[in-house]
């Protein structure tokens, strides 16, 4: 999971409370402010960390000061028919932006039976799953992608021409929890390797190349080389298919034109593409059959035979949904560098960070 691996445990609504204040501190509407706080906290809440606060609060606000990102929503439909629409953010918040695209797609699978709606001149959204599970409770399946600036080389290359380019797939259930996919198409996020070297830790082998493209587990090297596709040649041609849908078809940046990562720039905008697509069940069976056929399933598969030294089989979306009702009960962990992070950026914008009593 791409999560932290421990820290100071926070309750959700002081963190949500002290992310509202500051982004509001830094110009962008108390509306706006309180969608990007729930995208991100909610990642928190999923154990997606890299997709949290705990990575995106201190480089959002960052861009927001230097003035690379626009505090102001001003979005406008560049494109549209029937079922589709192309969104120009005009480097809007990526959240804000994201959530009217999604909210718009379900609207025209209600009445054609499938939205599709994409996002050019955009910033980083978060986690891809915040916007797939919107359409969940509408009863439809919900679809969303990003592309990315460059961090993974194409199969036998060594020079970042891809991004991590996740995409997220959620299907609505009956008595079962929906299935969410929620993956990149990297081994990890690079986010991930944030992280670990914030908190001094080794990576896994496997998830990242030197700048030779030779296998590294210190993270620090790896964050200067490049990121380890999905299943070899096969993650990389993930990659490269949302690459060409978010960026090439948006009008967006692509492959190796993006002006550098979120953190590191601080003088261009990202003009980010996504997609994002809603799919009435309606359209093709009683949404009560298909929601009682996704039980089925669900219970099939969670019921199959273990292998050997194996204790339980997951379906995707299952350990967050856990996580998520663990840390409401608990709270969010927050590494001790991220807590002194936090405390500094209180600091500067006369927000005092949260104390536990």
């Amino acid at each position: 999971m791409p999560g932290v691996e421990g820290g100071v445990l926070f309750p959700a609504d002081k963190l949500r409370a002290f992310t509202v204040a500051v982004f509001e501190k830094v110009g962008v509407s108390p509306e706006d402010a309180a969608v990007v706080t729930d995208s991100l906290i909610e990642a928190n809440l999923r154990g997606v960390d890299t997709h949290g606060i705990t990575r995106m609060l201190c480089v959002y606000i960052k861009r927001l000061q230097v003035g690379v990102m626009s505090p102001r929503t001003e979005w406008s439909i560049a494109r549209e028919n029937a079922s589709t629409a192309l969104i120009d953010a005009k480097n809007s918040l990526g959240q804000v932006v994201a959530t009217r695209a999604m909210q718009l797609a379900i609207s025209k699978a209600k009445q054609t039976g499938i939205g599709f709606t994409a996002v050019n001149h955009a910033n980083h959204y978060g986690a891809a799953a915040y916007y797939s599970m919107m359409a969940l409770e509408h009863d439809m399946i919900g679809f969303s992608s990003t592309n990315a600036p460059a961090g993974v080389a194409p199969w036998g290359g060594r020079q970042p021409i891809l991004g991590t380019n996740p995409f997220s797939y959620a299907l609505p259930a009956g008595e079962e929890e929906p299935v969410v996919l929620d993956m990149a198409t990297t081994v990890v996020a690079r986010g991930r390797l944030l992280l670990y070297a914030k908190q001094n830790l080794p990576l896994e082998p496997g998830w990242a190349l030197d700048e030779r493209g030779v296998p590294t587990t210190d993270p620090q090297t790896a964050l200067r080389g490049i990121l380890a596709p999905l299943g070899g040649y096969k993650g990389y041609g993930l990659a490269l298919i949302v690459d060409l849908l978010c960026g090439v078809m948006t009008g967006a940046n692509y492959g190796g034109h993006f002006p550098g990562f979120l953190a590191d720039n601080l003088e261009e905008p990202s003009d980010i593409g996504s997609v994002f697509m809603a799919i009435n069940v309606n359209s093709f069976m009683d949404t009560a059959e298909f929601k009682g056929r996704m039980d089925q399933a669900v219970r099939e598969i969670k019921g199959s035979a273990l292998a050997e030294g194996a204790t339980r089989i997951y379906v995707p979306g299952e350990i967050e949904f856990e996580t998520k009702a663990e840390r409401l009960a608990h709270g969010i962990p927050v590494p001790e560098q991220v807590v002194k992070d936090f405390v500094a950026l209180g600091q500067e914008l006369a927000v005092p960070f949260p104390r536990l009593d």
